[in-house]
């Protein structure tokens, strides 16, 4: 009966919908990859925010005010867009049109060069909101697509194929960064940006052909603009959330934790390279090697979340967290422990997500996808508010980057605590 139903598990990855579900996580991961977390980081605070015209550690403070603005705008759009998505059934344009619309305007990071501050920051932002608010619409396909059985293989499939594309990703730009940040190869650095514009949009295209909204459970018929009815929707949900205690504890505690995954996503690339003094094709192929174990353990985290569950699983890699984020500390100078420590964060990160992602899908009322899981991009793009400007303050302040590393620990202790008081059901609620 165990292989019966581990074989209908990997019928379903097989299905249309499911792969072209999972090729948009290996679109996405590029631009989460490239733009986020490698690439552009030590871009714009080697090069756009150059130390020698600014002060130490300026580069630092400005990405964070600049990660934080983008997030508040997306904390702000996110519920409203999901409310509206599960009203109108459009969540598939939605994920259209935020793609493109974020995809163009990594293509126009292409042109900024040194001192460009503004824009930089303006562009970034513009990008980074489209492609946060997409994030939302695509988690939200999960629970249509999967079944209590299924949900964390699913959703391990779908890291694992994101992790895959980060790694293509890093292959593809690897000629180009080989020569690091010199003068006369700042053109090559930015030619990255197009690549990751170029394949997030084909790598995208199976998503808006294949994923279709599910039917509605109930017909709502409304008076209303649908974004008149979106900000009312919000404002019953958020009156009405209290109902559901255990989401409410869930998403404080992925809120308290995913600070310190954002600390690390936005400031890895940095840290390595200002603190530990890699160079940029060190730091490239740090990130190359961390990919390919967690392009593995994702479908064994994902497997493992099914088998003891979601909050289990979460509580083991938090654990994990907390003594990587002391081993990374205590042992700055043995670039040895780094990589060591890399290659458990990038396993743990993704295993702690698939597991989130899951546990979600069986804390949100039916119908209510889209809305719901804007509420758990709330906690998330919340969080990369707080962690990184805090870390970047702290940074700019005591002019250490590890001291801002350490802050992190709160968060993580924090949300393993929170999350040891919420109950998991054992189905999946329907509705209001």
């Amino acid at each position: 009966m165990m292989r019966n139903a581990l074989k209908d598990n990997i019928r379903t990855l097989f299905r249309p919908p499911v792969i072209s579900w999972a090729l948009y996580d290996l679109a996405n991961t590029s631009f989460a990859v490239v733009i986020i977390t490698i690439i552009f980081p030590v871009y714009f605070t080697s090069i756009i925010v150059s130390p020698e015209i600014y002060s130490q550690n300026f580069g630092d403070l400005i990405w964070g005010i600049a990660i934080g603005v983008s997030m508040i705008i997306t904390s702000f759009l996110a519920p409203v867009f999901g409310a509206i998505a599960d009203t109108s059934r459009s969540k598939n344009k939605f994920l259209t049109f935020l793609t493109i619309a974020c995809i163009f305007f990594t293509f126009l990071l292409y042109f900024l060069k040194e001192g460009m501050v503004a824009l930089a920051v303006i562009l970034f932002i513009i990008s980074n909101v489209f492609y946060q608010t997409s994030m939302m619409f695509y988690n939200s396909f999960l629970p249509q697509l999967s079944s209590k059985k299924n949900t964390g293989i699913i959703s391990g499939f779908g890291f694992s194929v994101g992790y895959l594309g980060g790694f293509l990703s890093l292959i593809l730009i690897y000629p180009f960064v080989r020569e690091g940040l010199e003068p006369s190869n700042l053109s090559n650095i930015r030619i990255t940006f197009l690549i990751t514009g170029i394949f997030f949009l084909v790598f995208s295209l199976p998503s808006f052909i294949l994923l279709k909204d599910s039917p509605a459970i109930k017909t709502v018929k409304i008076n209303t603009s649908y974004i008149s009815y979106g900000f009312k929707k919000l404002a019953n949900t958020l009156k009405n959330i209290k109902k559901f205690k255990n989401l409410t504890k869930f998403l404080i505690s992925y809120f308290l934790f995913s600070n310190a995954f954002s600390v690390l996503a936005l400031y890895a690339a940095i840290y390595a390279k200002d603190t530990l003094n890699f160079g940029l094709l060190e730091i490239t192929m740090l990130f190359i090697l961390g990919h390919i174990p967690t392009i593995i353990s994702s479908f064994f985290f994902g497997w493992l979340t099914d088998k003891i569950g979601p909050k289990v699983t979460i509580t083991i890699t938090l654990i994990m967290w907390i003594i990587i984020i002391l081993l990374i500390t205590a042992f700055i100078n043995i670039r040895a422990v780094f990589y060591i420590c890399w290659i458990l964060a990038a396993i743990s990160t993704g295993s702690t997500l698939i597991a989130s992602r899951s546990l979600m899908t069986f804390l949100i009322p039916r119908d209510s996808e889209a809305e719901f899981f804007g509420f758990y991009s709330i906690s998330g793009k919340v969080s990369a508010i707080i962690g990184p400007t805090a870390f970047g303050v702290i940074s700019f302040i005591t002019k250490s980057q590890r001291i801002a590393l350490l802050s992190t620990l709160f968060f993580l202790i924090g949300g393993l605590v929170v999350l040891q008081f919420v109950k998991v059901p054992t189905y999946r609620l329907r509705n209001f």
